[in-house]
């Protein structure tokens, strides 16, 4: 389970969602914004994460802070430890869909949702995406959890495929009346393979809470902006939204879904046109189920009807 011992996993700079694991050689809480009520698929938790990730070597240090954005002080530094496990079905349709569903120590589990087709993370941008927190047992995924992801489940199983344990240090920024405005946490990420450990990465946050009152991409990029900035100025790595769990997976993980439109030829024919043309349907269909199940994005509904209807 996870990336294994000798495979090689160097990073395919040619995908967007390609650092992965490198081989091995030889908990705090989260603040909870208020509970979301009247749900079909209920929730504890709903927020909007808001945050880029940059590579990191073993030399890098976190530099200081202070004085990066103005009015915003810079908290002492806190170290957890958290423990993770990722769910999702044998084949990874939940990765390959861009969705991760966790179970962390003292958190819960937490369900992230793919950006919608029209805005996909890319490097360099802030990645946005939709991230539900549930109660539930700590071996068996909470079932209201299955039914937002019920689209790409359907009858599927989820399983255990990886676990990970993490050496956070976290630096949060806040203003003059205390609220956190950011959040730059440096991950050092052990892939496990039972007791082993198969790989290790490291990989660097910044985080947007989106209770802080930041309105809009403009608002979210002055913030992320200098911090990103100051980081790289240190030796972090360029923007790289990929996943810890996609790069604790591999290859595998990064595969193209069960429905993948192609771009088609000049000369294709109308076989291949209506073949596509159905495709993109569906995969529209399956993005914006989620939302349209947990009622997070009225535009999601208006979405899924157009897909819908193109179908007919």
């Amino acid at each position: 389970m996870g990336a294994r011992a000798g495979r090689s996993v160097a990073p395919r700079h040619d995908h967007p969602r390609s650092q992965l694991a490198q081989p091995v050689q030889g908990a705090g809480p989260r603040e909870r914004p208020r509970q979301r009520r009247g749900r079909r698929a209920a929730c504890l938790i709903a927020l909007l994460e808001r945050e880029v990730k940059l590579g990191a070597g073993p030399a890098f240090h976190l530099p200081d802070l202070a004085g990066v954005i103005e009015g915003v002080a810079v908290a002492p530094p806190e170290t957890v430890r958290m423990e993770t496990v990722y769910y999702d079905t044998p084949d990874l349709r939940l990765a390959r869909w861009g969705v991760s569903l966790r179970r962390r120590a003292g958190e819960g589990w937490t369900l992230k949702l793919a950006p919608p087709p029209s805005t996909p993370g890319k490097p360099g941008v802030v990645l946005e995406r939709d991230e539900l927190t549930f109660q539930g047992s700590a071996t068996k995924p909470p079932e209201a959890a299955l039914e937002v992801v019920r689209a790409y489940v359907r009858k599927a199983e989820l399983v255990p495929v990886a676990r990970l344990s993490t050496v956070r240090r976290r630096v949060r920024l806040v203003d003059a009346t205390g609220t956190r405005v950011a959040e730059v946490v440096d991950d050092e990420v052990s892939v496990r393979d039972g007791r082993r450990v198969a790989a290790r990465f490291r990989e660097i946050e910044v985080e947007v809470p989106s209770s802080n009152g930041v309105e809009g991409a403009d608002g979210t990029e002055g913030i992320i902006a200098p911090l990103v900035m100051r980081l790289r100025g240190a030796g972090a790595g360029a923007p790289d939204p990929t996943p810890k769990h996609i790069r604790a997976l591999g290859p595998r993980a990064i595969e193209p879904p069960e429905v993948s439109p192609q771009p088609l030829a000049p000369d294709a024919g109308a076989k291949d046109v209506i073949k596509n043309a159905v495709a993109e349907s569906v995969a529209a269909l399956l993005h914006h189920d989620p939302l349209v199940r947990t009622g997070r994005d009225p535009e999601a509904v208006h979405q899924a009807r157009v897909a819908t209807r193109k179908l007919r």
